[in-house]
């Protein structure tokens, strides 16, 4: 529940609330009582605008427990929940602070879109690269499998990709 722009010095601002809630097929059982209590806090709280990045974003992309944030020079940072691997660290971590994703380090990255437990980035050569949830599809990679780091659409090989969105699933 994040609301994020982008100021005409380049400067990220979010607002909102990006909060680890458990679910049915996330959160089963826990093994004791501090962890629920630690994992329920809010990875960030904000209720005005607050400048989380000092590097110039030019883009900028709210998912439903993450954001992905297209700094000047394509690199891509991405903070919020993790679980799912929607963050592209190669881990489930949850991240407080805009981060660089490692993997798309020499990629001139384009645009980003952050979904519900997934994200795509489009490179300057019309690639599309997607991670985390893979249930559904929604990868596109021909299976259900999720990934933990940016991995190429193959079908989409050799087509000019110019646009890119993820919805919920």
């Amino acid at each position: 529940d994040a609301s994020a722009a982008v100021d005409a010095d380049g400067r990220l601002c979010v607002w909102g609330e990006i909060r680890w809630v458990p679910d049915d097929e996330v959160f089963l059982q826990l093994p004791n009582e501090e962890e629920e209590e630690e994992e329920a806090g809010p990875i960030f709280s904000h209720t005005t605008p607050t400048v989380v990045e000092s590097a110039r974003v030019e883009r900028v992309s709210v998912g439903a427990n993450h954001i992905l944030a297209l700094t000047e020079t394509g690199e891509v940072l991405s903070f919020g929940l993790g679980r799912d691997g929607q963050l592209g660290h190669g881990d489930e971590e949850d991240k407080r602070e805009p981060t660089a994703i490692e993997a798309l380090r020499g990629v001139r990255v384009v645009a980003i879109a952050a979904g519900d437990r997934h994200s795509m980035v489009l490179t300057d050569e019309g690639e599309v690269l997607s991670f985390g949830l893979g249930e559904y599809g929604r990868l596109g990679h021909g299976d259900e499998e999720d990934h933990l780091v940016p991995k190429v659409v193959e079908a989409l090989r050799g087509v000019r990709v110019v646009a890119i969105a993820a919805g919920g699933s």
